[in-house]
């Protein structure tokens, strides 16, 4: 899982978006870790589909991603410090 401030890396070659915009909202999304097939993007519904995780796992994940992002932030922000984004592992 990334959850993306600012626009960069495949984010930016995605969606024609300029390094270092600023995004309108954080952006949660979620990855299947596999080096072998160069760890792809997954919607939600794949994700509950082949029983990766239930529908109340990943609200319960992005209800968690979301403050400590803002905590994070903010924490940043205080020592001039920019967060772009950040991974998580499930």
């Amino acid at each position: 899982m990334v959850c993306r401030n600012i626009a960069a890396g495949s984010l930016s070659r995605r969606f024609g978006l300029p390094e270092g915009q600023a995004l309108p909202r954080s952006i949660i999304e979620f990855y299947l870790k596999d080096d072998k097939l160069s760890d792809p993007m997954v919607a939600e519904e794949p994700i509950t589909a082949f029983n990766s995780a239930a529908t109340q796992e990943i609200d319960d994940m992005m209800a968690t991603t979301l403050p400590v992002n803002d905590f994070h932030r903010g924490l940043f922000r205080a020592v001039s410090i920019t967060l772009v984004n950040f991974k998580i592992e499930y």
